[in-house]
């Protein structure tokens, strides 16, 4: 197992899953890559209510995705930094695109990864409501094995 992708959010549940995937790598000697997905801003949910806020929305889309962008890379490095992952060849890496799954798969598919560890469940409880976890799409799409860690 050379390459392990482990997509965090900063839920607790990916905490963990990233503590199990630095303990994995250290008995493989594998490379890991900590990734999270920014979800680009946009205003398809507004549209169903038949408000219209395309105009306003375009506008500051940009700079609502910068900050995104900037949030989500100082969560990252906080939780790459507060993981002893010593001796270890660690990445990281902001992923942004419309769905989080889609991302995920098409990372670990473009980076020829060995094993995917992520946690059962994220931060968004509303998310899993509607169209169901992150977690089961990646599996069921998956170019690799997914290790699931439990909350």
């Amino acid at each position: 197992m050379k390459k392990i992708l482990v997509p965090v959010d900063g839920s607790k549940t990916s905490l963990k899953a990233a503590e199990s995937a630095i303990i994995l790598a250290k008995q493989f000697n594998s490379e890991i890559n900590f990734i999270t997905v920014v979800k680009k801003p946009n205003s398809d949910k507004y549209s169903i209510f038949g408000l219209n806020v395309e105009n306003a929305f375009k506008t500051n889309q940009k700079e609502m995705l910068k900050h995104l962008i900037d949030q989500e890379t100082k969560m990252l490095n906080m939780i790459v930094r507060n993981i002893d992952s010593e001796g270890l060849k660690v990445n990281k890496e902001i992923v942004t695109g419309k769905s989080v799954y889609e991302e995920i798969v098409k990372t670990a598919k473009d980076g020829n990864y060995d094993l995917i560890v992520m946690g059962k469940r994220g931060l968004s409880a509303m998310d899993r409501f509607f169209i169901g976890s992150v977690t089961q799409r990646v599996l069921a799409e998956s170019p690799c094995p997914v290790l699931i860690i439990n909350d």
